[in-house]
């Protein structure tokens, strides 16, 4: 960083035009103390976490998840990562047999029997969402 640039702050850089139109939100104590945690782990103030994430969906940057669809997210991000193992496996498995190396049939058998209970669940959390969707 050169002298001439101001020290860096956690806080974003006010713009040039102040924001000036406000909105008073009411929570009770259950949802402000969920809010406050969030904007917590964001490092921001309340005010900024909620003025943030309200301009995010308005601008359609993100889209806010329903309670009943997180388990059918939760289930595809399993079975990404599961995936994303599975695909580790068959390249170490490769490195091995492309080396002249002796790979054992339990653990091939291991990494294909992984990866069709991974393309299984992905199926199941396909139809779950085309169901609810219908």
């Amino acid at each position: 960083m050169s002298t001439d640039e101001p020290p860096r702050t956690h806080r974003r850089a006010r713009k040039a035009q102040r924001r000036t139109h406000r909105v008073n939100l009411a929570y009770d104590d259950v949802e402000y103390g969920t809010v406050q945690v969030a904007a917590t782990l964001a490092g921001l103030r309340v005010a900024a976490y909620a003025a943030r994430a309200a301009l995010a969906v308005a601008k359609e940057e993100v889209r806010p998840l329903p309670a009943d669809q997180k388990e059918r997210m939760r289930t595809f991000v399993d079975a990404r990562i599961a995936v994303d193992r599975i695909g580790t496996n068959v390249n170490q498995i490769a490195r091995v047999l492309n080396s002249q190396g002796d790979e054992t049939a339990d653990r091939i058998n291991a990494v294909l029997a992984r990866a069709e209970q991974a393309v299984m669940r992905l199926d199941e959390a396909t139809i779950a969402v085309l169901e609810g969707r219908l």
